[in-house]
C-alpha cells in the first residue's frame, strides 16, 4: 500500500520504521535535497522531518524571495547559474505547472552608485563578473542610466545591472520540491528529533513517536541545526544573525511596478516592488541585542549569537522600518513627504524576522603571513559530510540566499549523500575544508 506523502503530527502507528535517507528540516535546503535525491536515484526511500506544521516555516518567512547570478566567487556564480536555470525551466525540473506556481518575475537587480568611488567599485565588479563567464551583467553610467532607469533620480551616477535576476514565490517552490518526489514521506509537527549514533556511525533518528532506522541523515534545519548536531555528539561550525524585512502596501509613484530589485550603496539597504502597489525592504545592518547576547551568548569574532532565541520575534527592532526608509531617503535625496520619505510607507506594514546562518570562525578564515587565522564573513554554505560520524551530512549556513541557491544546493547535498561525483568540481568549495575562497567576502 502506498504511504501518504504528508503526515501531520503522526501517531506511532503511522510513523515509518526505516528509510534510506532521513532529512531533518523542511525549508528550501531540506526540500531541495529531497527533490535532488529523487532525480539522481529514483526510488530512494526518503523521510523528511519538519518541526513545524508546515514547510518553509523558518527564515524563509522573512526572505525577499530573490535570486541573482552576479556573484564574484566562482563557486557561488556557478551554483546560482545552475539554480536560475532550474527556475527558468521549472516545468521541466519540477513538474508541469511549476512555472505558473512559482510565478517568477525576472525584473533584474540594480546596484546603484552615488559617487565616483562607488561607481569605480561597480565597474570593477562587472569586470570581474565578465572574467568568470557572466557577460550579461552590465555597467551603465551617465546618460545610459538616465535613459533606462531615469526613475532612480539624478543622484544615481552609475549602476551594475543583472537582467537575469528576479524573485519568485518561495513557498510554492518549497512545496513543488516536495510534490515532485515519489518515494518520500514528509512528517510535520515533529518537535523533538535526536540522531542515534553507534560505534561512530548513524543508525537512526529518534522521535517522540518512535525510531526511524537509517544509516544516512542530512541536517538541514537552519538555526536549529547546531542543536540537532549535538544529539549526534558534534558541534556544527555555524553562528546566527537575526535579519529583518518589512512589506508595505504602498509604493511611491516614481518607483514603477516593473522596476528591478534596488541594492543601494553602503550600507546597502535594498528594496523591490511587491504585489500590485507595495514594496518589500531589507537591510543587513550590524545586529546588536544586549538581552539576547547575555542570555544566549555572543561570538567574539562576529556580530552574531551562538544559540537561537525563540520566538525570534522577540528580537525585532521596532525602529527598523523607519531607519531603513530614512537611510534610503537620504541616499536618494528624497525630501520630507516624497519618495522613500513619504510617511505612507509606514502605514500597515508587515515586519518580519528570521535567522540567517553563517559559517563561524572555525569554518571561514584566511591565514595571515604569520599563520594566524583571520575570520571573515563567508557567503558560502557548508554542504558536506560531518566529520567523525559516518553517514551524517549537513546542508547549513546558507546565509541569506538559501532560496535562490536551493536547486544547486540540493544537488550538491544529494551527490554527497549518494556517493556521486559533484555536479561541478568547483562545488568542493562548499565543503567544510574550504576555509577561504577568493572573492567570498565583501560581496556587496
Amino acid at each position: 500500500m502506498t504511504q501518504p506523502k504528508f503526515l501531520s503530527n503522526p501517531s506511532a502507528e503511522e510513523m515509518p520504521r526505516s528509510a534510506d535517507v532521513v532529512i531533518i528540516g523542511g525549508g528550501p535546503a531540506g526540500t531541495a535535497a529531497l527533490w535532488a535525491i529523487e532525480r539522481f536515484a529514483p526510488g530512494t526511500r526518503t523521510v523528511l522531518i519538519e518541526k513545524s506544521d508546515q514547510l518553509g516555516a523558518g527564515s524563509s518567512l522573512a526572505s525577499l524571495e530573490n535570486f541573482r547570478t552576479c556573484w564574484p566567487a566562482l563557486c557561488l556564480a556557478r551554483q546560482l547559474a545552475r539554480s536560475v536555470e532550474v527556475f527558468h525551466n521549472a516545468d521541466e525540473y519540477l513538474g508541469e505547472g511549476a512555472a505558473e506556481a512559482i510565478a517568477i518575475k525576472q525584473q533584474g537587480y540594480l546596484f546603484v552608485a552615488f559617487n565616483e568611488q562607488q561607481a569605480a567599485g561597480l565597474k570593477s565588479d562587472v569586470q570581474r563578473l565578465h572574467e568568470i563567464g557572466l557577460p550579461h551583467i552590465e555597467y551603465l553610467e551617465g546618460t545610459k542610466v538616465a535613459a533606462r532607469f531615469g526613475w532612480v533620480g539624478e543622484k544615481v551616477i552609475a549602476v551594475k545591472y543583472d537582467p537575469t535576476a528576479g524573485w519568485l514565490d518561495s513557498n510554492a517552490l518549497i512545496y513543488r520540491y516536495a510534490a515532485s518526489t515519489r518515494s518520500a514521506q514528509i512528517l510535520l509537527g515533529i518537535a523533538d528529533v535526536q540522531i542515534c549514533v553507534e560505534n561512530g556511525r548513524v543508525v537512526g533518528v529518534q522521535t517522540p513517536q518512535g525510531k526511524i532506522a537509517t544509516d544516512k541523515v542530512l541536517i538541514a534545519a537552519g538555526a536549529s541545526s547546531k542543536a540537532i548536531g549535538r544529539t549526534a555528539g558534534v558541534e556544527l561550525p555555524i553562528l546566527l544573525r537575526p535579519r529583518q524585512s518589512f512589506t508595505t502596501g504602498w509604493r511611491h509613484e516614481m518607483f514603477p511596478p516593473d522596476a528591478p530589485m534596488i541594492i543601494s550603496a553602503a550600507p546597502h539597504p535594498h528594496v523591490r516592488p511587491e504585489a500590485r502597489d507595495g514594496a518589500i525592504f531589507a537591510w543587513e545592518y550590524n545586529w546588536q541585542n544586549k538581552y539576547a547576547g547575555a542570555e544566549y551568548g555572543t561570538n567574539s569574532q562576529h556580530d552574531a549569537i551562538t544559540e537561537p532565541l525563540y520566538p525570534v520575534q522577540r528580537l525585532k527592532d521596532p525602529r527598523f522600518p523607519s531607519i531603513t526608509l530614512a537611510l534610503l531617503a537620504r541616499q536618494f535625496g528624497h525630501k520630507d513627504g516624497t519618495g522613500f520619505a513619504d510617511p505612507r510607507y509606514l502605514r500597515g506594514i508587515s515586519h518580519n524576522i528570521g535567522y540567517y546562518v553563517y559559517r563561524d570562525e572555525n569554518a571561514a578564515y584566511r591565514l595571515d603571513a604569520e599563520g594566524n587565522k583571520q575570520p571573515y564573513d563567508s557567503e558560502r554554505a557548508i554542504i558536506d559530510a560531518v566529520p567523525d560520524v559516518g553517514g551524517l551530512y549537513m546542508s547549513v549556513a546558507h546565509v541569506g540566499h538559501g532560496i535562490m541557491s536551493s536547486p544547486a544546493a540540493g544537488e550538491i547535498a544529494a551527490s554527497r549523500l549518494l556517493g556521486l561525483p559533484l555536479p561541478d568540481p568547483i562545488f568542493e568549495q562548499f565543503g567544510l575544508a574550504a576555509n577561504w575562497v577568493e572573492y567570498d567576502e565583501g560581496v556587496l
